[in-house]
C-alpha cells in the first residue's frame, strides 16, 4: 500500500502542473463540453502508459539516455517547437459566441482530433518525458520491484492522473456557463503566452542541458 501512495503522491506533481497538457484540457472543456475533454484526457493517458511501458521495457538503457546530450537537444528543440506552435494556435483561437457558450456544448471536433491532440501535446512535452524517465530511473531501479509492486506504484500514478484530469475537465465544463465569449478570448490570450514561453524556455533548456 505504501507503494500505491507514493504513487499517488508522484500523480498529484503532474496533476497540480500549470501547463500546456492543463490548458489543452480546460479549454477544449470549456468550449466543447465534458466528453471532449475526455476524448483529449484519453489521448493523455494512453501516451502516459506508453510511457510507463517503454520506460520499463528499456530499463536498463535509461540512465545512458537521460544523460544523453543529443537526446536532450533534439527533443527540446522538437518538443519546444511544437509547443510554441500550439500556444500559437491557442492565442489565435477564434472565441464561441454567447449562445453557444450558455447552451449546451456542441462537439466541433473530431473524437480523432481530440485524441491525438492530447496524445501528441503529451507525448512531445519533454517535460513529460524526463518525469518518466526520472521516476523509472530514480524510482524504480536498484529496488527490485516484482510484478505486483510496478502495478501498485503506476496504477498509483496513472489513476491519479485520469482521476484529476477527469476533475480539471468536468470543473471546466461546469464554469462555461458563467462566462462571456471576452473571458474565453482572454483565457486563450494567456493560455497562448503560457504555453509559448513554455516552449521557448524547453528549446533553451534543450541547448543549455536539463
Amino acid at each position: 500500500m505504501n507503494l500505491f501512495l507514493e504513487g499517488i503522491l508522484l500523480g498529484l506533481v503532474l496533476a497540480v502542473s500549470i501547463g500546456p497538457i492543463f490548458f489543452a484540457l480546460v479549454q477544449t472543456s470549456i468550449r466543447e463540453g465534458l466528453l471532449s475533454g475526455i476524448f483529449v484526457g484519453t489521448g493523455i493517458w494512453i501516451s502516459d502508459f506508453l510511457f510507463i511501458l517503454f520506460t520499463f521495457l528499456g530499463i536498463s538503457q535509461l540512465s545512458t539516455l537521460k544523460d544523453n546530450a543529443t537526446f536532450s537537444i533534439t527533443f527540446g528543440i522538437i518538443g519546444g517547437l511544437f509547443l510554441f506552435i500550439f500556444g500559437v494556435i491557442l492565442f489565435f483561437k477564434k472565441p464561441i459566441s454567447l449562445q453557444a457558450l450558455h447552451h449546451h456544448p456542441k462537439r466541433s471536433s473530431s473524437i480523432f482530433k481530440l485524441w491525438i491532440q492530447g496524445f501528441l501535446i503529451n507525448t512531445i512535452n519533454p517535460f513529460t518525458i524526463f518525469f518518466w524517465l526520472t521516476t523509472m530511473t530514480d524510482g524504480v531501479m536498484g529496488r527490485s520491484f516484482g510484478t505486483q509492486e510496478i502495478i501498485l506504484f503506476f496504477g498509483g500514478i496513472l489513476g491519479t492522473i485520469i482521476f484529476t484530469d477527469f476533475l480539471k475537465a468536468y470543473f471546466a465544463d461546469k464554469i462555461r456557463k458563467f462566462l462571456k465569449p471576452k473571458h474565453l478570448v482572454a483565457f486563450g490570450r494567456i493560455s497562448g503566452i503560457i504555453v509559448m514561453a513554455f516552449g521557448i524556455m524547453i528549446i533553451i533548456r534543450g541547448f543549455t542541458g536539463f
